[in-house]
């Protein structure tokens, strides 16, 4: 029995540290302050990727607005396909990730995309990401418009 435990727990610390969302959040106590108006976005950054692979952008989305906008699409030149994502719960103490389903920021908010919840997804690379790089990223919101965000490729930061 406790073989078995800690074979699971080892699976589930090897599938954390394998997926692009394993580490803690890579977020420093930075203060965003709102935008009147509208849609902006601060502290972007990418971790590196293969070609043909996968990675994730992180960024907080900042809306001044006093409406919800909701993200209608995403795109990437460096990506065949670009998807929001976020990671939920499987059950068992397994985690997994999904297309997120409901890509509305509330109005007065700000919404953090981050390591281990919702994050962008780039995947089919078309060359690979190496550290120092950066990646653009068009985000098409129902009501400010596209905002286009140029990302800087790092690794995570340790904690």
């Amino acid at each position: 029995m406790i073989h078995r435990i800690l074979s699971v727990i080892m699976f589930v610390t090897l599938l954390i540290l394998l997926s692009c969302n394993g580490d803690k959040p890579d977020t420093e106590a930075i203060e965003y302050i709102l935008p009147d108006s509208g849609i902006s976005i601060e502290g972007a950054w990418a971790r590196p990727g293969r070609a043909n692979g996968v990675t994730a952008v992180y960024l907080h989305v900042l809306n001044g607005s006093a409406k919800t906008d909701t993200l209608i699409s995403l795109s990437s030149p460096a990506a065949g396909l670009t998807e929001l994502h976020e990671t939920f719960e499987r059950g068992e103490g397994m985690m997994g990730m999904r297309e997120a389903e409901e890509p509305w920021f509330p109005g007065r908010s700000i919404v953090a995309m981050q390591p281990g919840g919702l994050h962008i997804m780039l995947m089919q690379l078309r060359t690979e990401l190496l550290e120092g790089d950066q990646v653009e990223v068009n985000l098409n919101f129902a009501i400010a418009g596209e905002v286009t965000v140029t990302a800087p490729v790092r690794e995570p930061v340790s904690r």
